[in-house]
């Protein structure tokens, strides 16, 4: 997931249970931490006797902060069970998919730039020119679910990373449209 100017930040754990393919927690807890600056600047503003009707902008930032913080997208890849779960939503509101091994074809990074067709038209200016990196499920059935679509220059090499890590934990099949990005190993150099 990527949106405008913010780039929800994945990380691969290794758990016992399998690899999990999460949101960072420092994205929840940057969140979490502009709430609790947001609360507590807003008591102060309304103790000092200033009302909720002149700032009616801090409340709306905090329902944002929050909805940040309680923001849930996670990919347990189980290998043990040969399943994969995929939890999404917010706070306890989730929404629970899984998937068995066996109906999962192959794991799947392509590339696109956006503001193109695939017949190769293009698509009005402002929206052109953003080199995107989709890494998906691709399932027995021909259906594909979406784990993280993201600018590749946000990216820089991550979803690559994580994807090859997933696929050598799981022993699932990873298919990379470009042969040059099975190649290259991430560096704290190359960050």
């Amino acid at each position: 997931m990527e949106t405008r100017g913010i780039a929800v930040q994945y990380t691969v754990a290794m758990t016992r249970s399998g690899p999990v393919y999460r949101i960072s927690r420092l994205y929840s807890g940057l969140f979490l931490l502009f709430s609790l600056f947001l609360l507590w600047g807003m008591a102060f503003s309304v103790q000092e006797g200033v009302h909720l009707i002149s700032m009616p902008h801090i409340p709306i930032l905090l329902l944002i902060g929050v909805a940040g913080a309680l923001y849930r997208d996670r990919w347990s890849f189980q290998t043990e069970e040969e399943i994969i779960v995929s939890l999404w939503g917010f706070g306890p509101f989730v929404r629970r998919a899984s998937y068995r091994f066996d109906e999962v074809e192959r794991l799947e990074l392509t590339h696109f730039m956006r503001g193109r067709r695939a017949e190769g038209t293009l698509l009005l200016k402002r929206r052109r020119g953003a080199a995107m990196v989709v890494f998906s499920l691709r399932l027995m059935e021909g259906g594909e679910r979406t784990i993280q679509i993201i600018g590749e220059r946000r990216s820089a090499g991550r979803v690559e990373e994580a994807a090859r890590i997933i696929g050598a934990a799981t022993g699932l099949s990873l298919y990379i449209d470009r042969p040059r990005d099975m190649e290259t190993d991430l560096t704290l150099y190359d960050l």
